[in-house]
């Protein structure tokens, strides 16, 4: 797709440069932004400072969970000043400190500034209040997906959505087809390429940015036209129009009963979640593997330091409350579901090999091929796969779809850190047919039967594919029955950690109440509950009770499905 560039200036005297910053510095508003070189990420500035005579630019700017060489290779600055837009490039940058909030960027001045007009470059963001749905449809025979505006610009726009679509999306994919729709009925169809992909500020989001292709100068009008009415629209609202000489825009007259509106809201909805500090900190987990997902996709360079740094924080979280993380690994609903499954495989797998010395020793490399098990699966995602697909790997029928990420990864850094990696992600996932002629050590042969039952009773738990989700005391008769005899040795280590009941789980009561298993006791049975539903009354209820008080609910009848009863452990 044939996507053309604004007509710029370029000025490479210092002294001109100089002045180009000095004004920035100077104007109340030059929606200053930090794009990373090699991703083409996009970063607001909060505020930034010019020292040393000119010579040094400190940046601040909100970097969570970003690694500390995203930007060596280099950044660019884009900003706007009156009616013009500014590029500034040619910039090395000299420090990255992430420890302080906000991070700081310092970088040399930059070599040289592109002039352009603004209206051709310069995006506007759409403010608080302003809404316009988009429905990115990547392919033809796809329904589309809705997503929000962000911003518009006459040479493309940024989309906020869910992180499921937008992480198997790639750097100069052509999509079929992109609608805007503003609240008052007006829309367009608008040919568009992906220009970058990256994680959106909102939890479980990602930002994508487009560039328009020009067909037509009726496309380009129309364009023109929202971009008029939308900065009337923040004039407006800024309080401009307080003179009665601005109106607000007709585009976004519409109410909350318009089908934009209407459908915004439920993109937008957030499920209920727990925010407890340890969900919040598996939230950080989370985070880092959206990173690594799109990474992978995009073909950059994996975060593998933030990931063995998130492998430390499971394994603390682990060792500080055992039953409140194993909890916590249920409370994800807004991740998507191969998220959702790597951190809970890790988490658990993490708690099963304390119970052998040979592979307790290497928790935190097994940790790390946990969590990134089954994002292999990302690279193989296309036309193929269903909008529904949750790019779980069953272990019962594996694929080869692990190899790219093997060689995304690069060399192991240890023989532990190959060892974890050969039996969680290469084992675990290659066909018994394809896997290699030599034997296995005896540590890796332990950890790839103990990765495949934790895998496999999550999957089952899920209903990945054709599969219907089942309930524990079911997967584990049916596991510890369709399995070897060394497979059935860690079946029943974990049976004996996690009981007939685990945590997390939902179980059903004599009264009728159904409630969710926070605690077990040393018997292996549950000993806190948070009792949710009476089904009887269909009431939802929110209450803890510690053994002692179970007799207000009666006895534990049989394990539940959430599915069915459409209950959430948070």
């Amino acid at each position: 797709m044939n996507v053309t560039q604004p007509p710029r200036i370029e000025i490479d005297d210092e002294d001109r440069v100089a002045a180009a910053l000095a004004s920035l510095q100077q104007a109340r508003r030059s929606d200053l932004r930090v794009e990373c070189v090699i991703t083409g990420e996009r970063f607001d500035i909060e505020d930034f400072a010019i020292e040393d005579g000119g010579e040094r630019l400190t940046l601040s700017l909100t970097a969570e969970g970003l690694p500390r060489e995203r930007f060596d290779a280099g950044v660019r600055l884009h900003a706007s000043l009156g009616v013009e837009a500014l590029l500034f490039s040619g910039i090395a940058v000299q420090a990255f400190r992430i420890e302080q909030e906000p991070a700081a960027l310092v970088i040399a001045k930059p070599a040289r500034v592109h002039v352009s007009n603004k209206r051709e470059s310069t995006r506007i963001r759409l403010v608080r209040g302003m809404r316009a749905l988009v429905q990115l449809q990547v392919y033809e025979d796809r329904n589309p997906v809705d997503a929000r505006l962000m911003d518009l610009s006459l040479g493309g726009c940024g989309i906020e959505i869910e992180l499921r679509a937008g992480m198997l999306l790639r750097a100069d994919q052509d999509v079929f087809a992109l609608f805007i729709e503003f609240p008052n009925g007006t829309r367009a169809s608008l040919p568009a390429t992906v220009r970058h992909v990256q994680l959106a500020e909102r939890n479980g989001h990602a930002y994508v940015g487009f560039a328009f292709a020009r067909r037509d100068d009726a496309r380009r009008n129309g364009v023109v036209q929202w971009l008029r009415e939308m900065e009337r629209e923040i004039a407006f609202r800024a309080g401009h129009g307080s003179n009665h000489l601005i109106q607000p825009s007709r585009l976004f007259l519409g109410g909350t009963e318009s089908r934009v509106s209407i459908r915004l809201d439920r993109q937008e909805h957030q499920p209920p979640t727990n925010n407890t500090p340890m969900v919040a900190s598996l939230r950080r987990v989370a985070h880092v593997l959206g990173d690594t997902a799109i990474a992978l996709r995009q073909e950059r360079a994996l975060p593998i330091e933030r990931l063995y740094e998130r492998a430390d924080t499971l394994g603390r979280l682990l060792d500080e409350n055992r039953a409140e993380f194993l909890y916590a690994l249920c409370c994800l609903p807004e991740q998507p579901p191969v998220i959702q499954h790597c951190i809970a495989v890790a988490g658990r797998l993490a708690d099963l090999v304390q119970s052998e010395d040979i592979l307790a020793s290497n928790r935190r490399d097994i940790t790390v091929a946990a969590l990134v098990h089954d994002l292999g699966n990302v690279l193989e995602a296309g036309p193929h796969t269903a909008s529904t697909d949750p790019l779980i790997t069953d272990p019962a029928h594996p694929t080869n779809s692990h190899t790219g990420l093997l060689a995304a990864l690069g060399p192991a850094a240890s023989w532990a850190a190959g060892g974890a990696r050969r039996a969680v992600i290469e084992r675990l996932n290659t066909p018994a047919d394809a896997l290699p002629e030599a034997p296995a050590s005896v540590a890796v042969d332990l950890l790839t039967r103990a990765a495949y039952v934790v895998d496999m009773i999550d999957v089952m738990s899920r209903g990945v594919g054709d599969r219907e989700p089942k309930a524990p005391l079911q997967i584990f008769r049916e596991l510890y029955h369709a399995s070897g005899e060394d497979d059935r040795r860690w079946v029943e280590r974990y049976m004996k950690r996690h009981g007939l009941y685990p945590i997390g789980s939902l179980v059903h009561f004599s009264s009728g109440f159904l409630a969710w298993v926070l605690r077990l006791g040393d018997d292996g049975q549950p000993s806190r509950i948070r009792v949710v539903r009476d089904v009887g009354g269909q009431r939802r209820l929110n209450q803890i009770l510690d053994r002692a008080d179970f007799g207000q609910v009666g006895t534990i009848e049989r394990p539940g499905l959430p599915q069915r009863f459409g209950v959430t452990p948070y």
